[in-house]
């Protein structure tokens, strides 16, 4: 049987050192003759940084969930391992001066990119006269 893990995505991938981070995937295993993906039901190995963390199990619909923190600064490579299928998700741990940067830089993008939408708008309009 064809297994995959699906989905997988993090509730931050710049966390604060300290903080928790959630891990959300999915396993589904490819039913050839309905030749459709579907949820299984099994174990997943997880490894960070290369070493076993343990094992979790996934919920009847095939979801799974995976809590994480460290207590130092850097990246992280987690890995998920489920019936011969692997995935791979890197988390970098930041200090909260850090992650206020990024966050501030973040809102100035957006606050710009708002400014030029609305002068790209004023612009259009001021030409359609």
């Amino acid at each position: 049987m064809r297994v995959r893990i699906a989905g997988l995505h993090a509730s931050d991938k710049k966390p604060v050192v300290g903080d928790d981070v959630v891990i959300k995937g999915y396993v589904q295993g490819y039913d050839e003759k309905k030749k459709i993906w579907q949820p299984l039901r099994t174990r997943v190995w997880v490894d960070v940084d290369g070493l076993n963390y343990g094992v979790i199990y996934t919920n009847p619909d095939g979801s799974f969930e995976f809590r994480y923190s460290s207590n130092v600064k850097g990246k992280k490579k987690i890995e998920f391992k489920a019936e011969g299928c692997k995935r791979e998700i890197e988390i970098e741990f930041v200090d909260r001066k850090e992650k206020a940067r990024v966050e501030r830089i973040g809102t100035i993008a957006v606050m710009i990119l708002i400014l030029l939408l609305i002068l790209l708008y004023l612009i259009m309009v001021m030409l359609k006269r």
